[in-house]
């Protein structure tokens, strides 16, 4: 398989949804490690922890249930931007440095989880791969 192979949407589908997945299944526990160290950080109000968390699931939802193309930002970055405006919003930005010490501010889907580094390759080969198919489709006119 090489990326100049063609993938369908159906077959992109396929796999974001396998990513979406095991990213919601990883998500508790990396909210757990999130909340673990906000309280070793002194934060005491963390209600909002699980309204983020459920919104980060339906977002993520959205984004690997849309076409290749239309997705304009990695899961794993969503997950970061919302987790960095939810401290931001919540008073809990002073916290930040060290979340991302600890490498709760996610780089990669391995600081989530490290079982999701088979699928977020995947999914990024799957994705290059169906970008690549769209540029190379002739166009219609």
């Amino acid at each position: 398989m090489t990326l100049s192979e063609p993938v369908t949407q159906e077959e992109f589908g396929r796999i974001s949804a396998a990513f979406l997945d095991g990213l919601t299944m990883a998500l508790p526990a990396y909210f757990a490690r999130v909340e673990a160290e906000l309280v070793r950080e002194g934060e005491v109000d963390l209600d909002w922890l699980t309204e983020l968390q459920s919104q980060v699931e339906s977002e993520l939802a959205l984004l690997l249930g849309a076409p290749a193309e239309t997705q304009r930002e990695p899961p794993v970055g969503l997950i970061r931007r919302r987790m960095v405006e939810g401290l931001a919003e919540n008073g809990c930005a002073a916290s930040m440095p060290a979340l991302q010490r600890r490498g709760l501010l996610p780089a990669s889907a391995v600081d989530i989880d490290s079982d999701l580094s088979a699928l977020h390759l995947a999914w990024g080969v799957a994705k290059a791969r169906r970008l690549r198919s769209l540029t190379e489709e002739p166009t219609r006119g």
